[in-house]
């Protein structure tokens, strides 16, 4: 995700590339990707006759398909206006919410592993975000030290 996330960013912030075009860009390599992953992974289940499901199935799927573009699309927004790290750094807040949801409402337990990866994550986060505060600091510390 993040070596995606980075070259979207690139695309996106420095390149100058409208989000609707980078998605068209890279939705025909996806496909492909895809489409030999499920030939494979799924033998010849994907080579049988797509009518015989029910019209439900079909719904549920272009559903699924309006779901990830719009959620690409999103994603490619927020890079356009922030940047891929800060997009990386919520997907990371994102799995924190996730245990902490998991653990309100199905009463799942947290582990003392997953209790300080989550501690970790939101102190890596506090520190990307007052990284301009910390670098000043070491700065000064730097600039009062006397040099030999």
């Amino acid at each position: 995700m993040c070596f995606a996330t980075t070259y979207r960013g690139i695309l996106l912030q420095e390149e100058k590339i409208n989000s609707v075009f980078l998605l068209y860009l890279m939705s025909i390599p996806s496909f492909c990707i895809l489409a030999i992953a499920a030939l494979v992974l799924e033998n010849l289940a994907a080579l049988q006759s797509p009518f015989q499901y029910d019209h439900h199935l079909w719904g549920f799927i272009l559903l699924s398909c309006l779901g990830s573009v719009l959620y690409n699309l999103a994603s490619c927004c927020v890079i356009t206006l922030t940047s891929a790290v800060t997009l990386h750094i919520l997907g990371n807040l994102n799995v924190v919410g996730n245990l902490l949801l998991s653990q309100l409402l199905f009463g799942h337990e947290l582990t003392a592993l997953s209790c300080a990866g989550a501690a970790l994550t939101l102190s890596g986060m506090i520190i990307y975000q007052n990284s301009e505060i910390i670098v000043a600091y070491i700065d000064t510390r730097r600039a009062r030290t006397p040099t030999a």
